[in-house]
């Protein structure tokens, strides 16, 4: 059970991050900061869901679904990533929007795997919790 809170909570903190990374991006977008803690944010959105991906993969028993999932948001900030720098390096309004629409489904991704986490560490919990009436 004690894996199954941490990834509930790895979940969470890196759900948070990825909201105000989205958010440094429209402060950018808006030329009210400069690029570097955009930058620096996604790097942090790409270690927190490496982290999360290790603590995904490592689950007893195995959340197939949760393990999927953290591969796929992991693979997707690796685009984003390259998207935000060739956005940044060729200034092209098209891949700057692609850019954006991935940085919502990976928003979606955290999202649904904060979710999951919570329901899983909810049902483990229900689990755990010794039945009170007789025993036969």
């Amino acid at each position: 059970m004690e894996m199954k809170m941490k990834i509930h909570l790895w979940f969470r903190v890196t759900s948070i991050i990825v909201f105000l990374q989205i958010a440094l991006g429209g402060l950018l977008t808006f030329s009210f900061i400069t690029p570097l803690p955009h930058i620096i944010v996604g790097f942090a959105v790409l270690a927190f869901a490496i982290v999360t991906l290790v603590v995904a993969q490592t689950l007893k028993p195995p959340f197939r679904p949760l393990q999927g999932l953290s591969v796929g948001l992991v693979l997707l900030i690796i685009v984003q990533i390259i998207l935000g720098f060739t956005t940044l390096s060729t200034g092209n309004l098209v891949i700057a929007w692609v850019h954006l629409l991935v940085a919502m489904g990976i928003y979606g991704m955290v999202i649904a795997g904060t979710f999951m986490s919570m329901r899983l560490d909810y049902r483990s919990r229900e689990q755990s919790v010794p039945s009170v009436g007789p025993q036969a």
